[in-house]
């Protein structure tokens, strides 16, 4: 049985604070990327996945919409 924890994401978008709780049963960068990304609404990421291949490329796709310093945490 999968047991998922819930994770604070927190990153700018154009400049503006924002933070968001998410659940998951894991989180890297990436995956706080790729949902920071879908948070703010910057753009749909078709074609970008987030395999442990390509975290940079998802990074920099983020960055050309304007969601900057993702970072997150897991909370009780």
């Amino acid at each position: 049985m999968t047991r998922f924890k819930h994770f604070l994401i927190t990153y700018r978008y154009k400049g503006e604070a924002r933070s968001f709780a998410q659940k998951d049963n894991r989180m890297t960068s990436a995956d706080a990327w790729y949902y920071a990304s879908l948070h703010s609404g910057a753009r749909h990421l078709y074609g970008v996945t987030t395999s442990p291949q390509s975290p940079r490329d998802l990074r920099l796709h983020a960055q050309q919409y304007g969601v900057t310093e993702v970072g997150f945490q897991e909370v009780p």
